[in-house]
């Protein structure tokens, strides 16, 4: 095994293929009496592009937003010469009034020669940063926005989710075909393209058959060379991803393996599509950060149910920068860190010194792991240090960068949003310049309106769960604290950890 399998690498971009023949569709849709509009975009779209969403939403759509759930910053589409259809859609999806969701790519596979010469193409076109990771998923099929984040954060290296058939919610005459993963529980190491009943029947005889749905972390030094080195398949000709997989792992390269026992949207035929929409439970309705002040704390707040978390030290001061060893650990609990940046406690008036190192300390979250920064100044009359914003906007991304509440302190909201639009930062967390936000929800909803992504905090419970969501808020941000007392001689032994039922109670039903 490569040492180098093992090391913690940051994973921000997911790379999808969306440029495949949709044969299978066509034909389909060919026999298909109905004239509904997915019936169309079979015959004259590629799969990804099939607006299967209840206001014509696209698939593609659905699997970048589960991303950005996930916790990517970036995304590489690989698009056939023919499509005309993906990248205007991306550009307008990206690009709104406030700035770019995310970082994304268009690269074209300029013949279909298979899946191999897919991500090959993608890797050429848009190279990964040396020493980073990055996620491997089909435009046609829809993960849980859990799984893609654990896949994101867990693994050390290499690894694929190896799904449970039974659990997938699909016919399971389809599931029969998909590629079987055979491996130890920790690493795969063996990929078995269509499959006999044979090998099925051995290993169901083991446990669960453990499928491929093409939902791999990678690493592109350690694959690009067993891509170049791949011969067209005898019969279909085609430069195939599995073979070179197969070639890495049997070269000593480790690929981990993530089991998971969740549901998959697979839009493979024309009849597929009434099933995706059925299931588009799987984009939850919201999404709540909690705030953590330890590893630990992300850890409780992962496995009650919170979404993501904001991860500061010292939160009885409001919070401060958490160190990178805690991001690091808070990283590997499954679901995206939003480090805060703020170098002290007191006021959001920077010095020259202090934005220097709150701009290493941005770097240090980013590679880490963390998937934005939460980050904020003022100057000293009371206005959103906008200039500070730029600046770490130029180095970082807008994209990666979250406005704190100093937005609500500051003297000049109407202009600082202005500017935030300008910057190109979308992302803020707010209370809507009020004590509690439920004062300032008249704001909020203004922000909102003007296409600002809004993360409502301050005095945000569950209780007001369903009143913010019918307001069209779905996110918020919670401490879910409980003070513990210990007793401690000459100290204030108190501390402030995430309670399990307190993140629990968002998730209940009836809440009002």
């Amino acid at each position: 095994m490569n040492i180098s399998d093992l090391a913690p690498m940051t994973c921000d971009r997911i790379v999808i293929l969306a440029a495949g023949r949709a044969s299978r569709m066509k034909r389909s849709a060919g026999d298909a009496a109905d004239a509904a509009l997915w019936v169309s975009d079979a015959q004259n779209r590629p799969k990804p592009m099939i607006r299967v969403g209840p206001n014509e939403e696209p698939m593609i759509q659905f699997i970048l937003e589960q991303a950005l759930r996930a916790g990517f910053t970036e995304a590489t589409l690989v698009i056939a010469p023919s499509d005309e259809v993906t990248e205007p859609f991306l550009k307008s999806w990206n690009e709104t009034r406030t700035g770019l969701r995310m970082r994304i790519r268009c690269v074209m596979q300029d013949s279909p020669l298979g899946t191999g010469d897919a991500v090959r193409s993608a890797l050429q076109k848009d190279p990964v940063p040396s020493g980073k990771t990055w996620i491997l998923c089909n435009g046609d099929n829809l993960p849980t926005r859990s799984a893609l984040a654990q896949l994101r954060t867990i693994p050390a290296g290499q690894a694929v989710l190896a799904y449970d058939r039974r659990a997938l919610g699909l016919d399971p005459a389809k599931t029969m075909a998909f590629a079987i993963l055979e491996g130890d529980g920790q690493s795969i190491h063996r990929i078995i393209e269509k499959p006999s009943e044979e090998e099925v029947a051995r290993l169901a005889a083991a446990g669960p058959v453990r499928v491929s749905m093409n939902i791999f972390r990678l690493h592109a030094e350690t694959l690009m060379p067993f891509l170049e080195a791949l011969e067209p398949h005898a019969e279909r000709g085609e430069l195939e991803l599995p073979t070179a997989l197969q070639a890495m792992m049997d070269a000593g390269h480790n690929m981990g393996q993530w089991d998971v026992e969740q549901e998959v949207l697979d839009l493979t035929r024309l009849q597929d599509v009434d099933l995706v929409q059925k299931g588009l439970h799987l984009m939850e309705p919201f999404q709540l950060e909690v705030c953590a002040s330890t590893p630990e704390d992300v850890r409780m707040a992962a496995e009650n149910g919170a979404h993501q978390v904001e991860l500061c030290a010292h939160w009885e001061c409001g919070g401060l920068t958490a160190p990178e060893s805690d991001i690091r650990m808070a990283c590997s609990h499954g679901i995206p860190v939003h480090a805060l940046i703020r170098c002290r406690a007191g006021h959001f008036v920077y010095s020259a010194a202090e934005k220097e190192l709150m701009k290493a300390q941005i770097q240090g979250a980013l590679d880490a792991g963390a998937s934005r920064v939460v980050v904020g100044g003022l100057f000293a009359d009371g206005r959103l240090d906008a200039q500070m914003l730029q600046n770490w906007a130029n180095t970082f991304g807008p994209h990666r960068l979250v406005v704190h509440r100093a937005l609500d302190a500051c003297l000049n909201q109407e202009e600082a949003m202005v500017q935030l639009a300008e910057i190109g930062i979308r992302r803020i967390l707010t209370s809507g310049g009020e004590t509690a936000a439920w004062a300032g929800r008249e704001r909020i909803e203004q922000w909102m309106k003007a296409g600002f992504h809004v993360t409502v905090g301050s005095g945000v419970g569950p209780e007001q769960r369903d009143a913010w969501m019918e307001l069209g808020v779905r996110n918020f941000h919670a401490s879910c604290r409980q003070a513990v007392e210990q007793p401690t001689r000459l100290f204030d032994g108190t501390t402030h950890p995430v309670n399990p039922q307190r993140v629990r109670d968002w998730f209940g039903t009836g809440v009002s």
